[in-house]
């Protein structure tokens, strides 16, 4: 992947020769086209019990990944890099680190999962549970140690424990108030969540928010 500089071919979209010319965010990227496999080739990828478990895992991360892909956005805006936009970056952190694996079984933790990947300091002592309107989040202030800072806010997702559904809060309370109360829909309160925390800050430099690691608070 490179960025195309060339003005004359900005814009541009397509093949050309051995190179493929395509568009993120309006900027003009190219790759090279990949080499035709034969038939042979293909089938003897196809048998690969390495590159079966490679496609299965990443058809796995697909499938659990859709379901959050809206809060991911907002979770790993920080590793927008070029034409890799934030959701590339969690399916990448996801099949390197949040397999859960029993012989040649294997499966997705959603302990290991992370909504949210960053540099600011997480949630310290943070605990969900269930109260009558909804999930009560609460946690220690730790504002002032190292990068936190008492504005810093909740950034909160629950999710379905049959992965069918989600929900989540990008700007919650702030650091400095120690607790949250994510309301539930009438019809969710009796499901069970997966959820999890991170807090999120705003950079006055960039526009944009910098966000901690998300933490996972069980199943509730």
């Amino acid at each position: 992947m490179a960025r195309v500089a060339n003005t004359l071919l900005n814009g541009i979209q397509g093949t050309m020769g051995d190179m493929i010319f395509y568009q993120v965010n309006g900027v003009t990227y190219t790759r090279r086209r990949p080499n035709k496999r034969t038939n042979a080739q293909k089938k003897r990828m196809k048998k690969s019990p390495l590159n079966e478990r490679s496609q299965g895992m990443f058809s796995m991360v697909q499938k659990y990944l859709k379901t959050l892909r809206s809060a991911i956005a907002f979770g790993y805006q920080e590793h927008t890099v070029g034409a890799s936009l934030p959701y590339h970056a969690c399916v990448s952190y996801t099949r390197k680190n949040c397999f859960a694996f029993d012989g040649r079984d294997y499966r997705i933790d959603p302990a290991l999962i992370k909504v949210s990947r960053g540099s600011l300091m997480p949630p310290e002592g943070a605990k969900a549970e269930k109260v009558g309107e909804g999930i009560l989040f609460t946690w220690r202030n730790n504002s002032w140690i190292s990068s936190a800072r008492p504005s810093d806010q909740a950034f909160i997702v629950i999710h379905d424990t049959e992965n069918t559904t989600m929900d989540w809060v990008d700007l919650g309370n702030f650091r400095e108030q120690g607790e949250h109360l994510f309301k539930l829909r009438s019809y969710y309160l009796n499901s069970s969540w997966h959820v999890y925390m991170a807090f999120s800050q705003k950079n006055y430099i960039s526009k944009k928010r910098t966000l901690s690691d998300s933490v996972y608070l069980g199943v509730v």
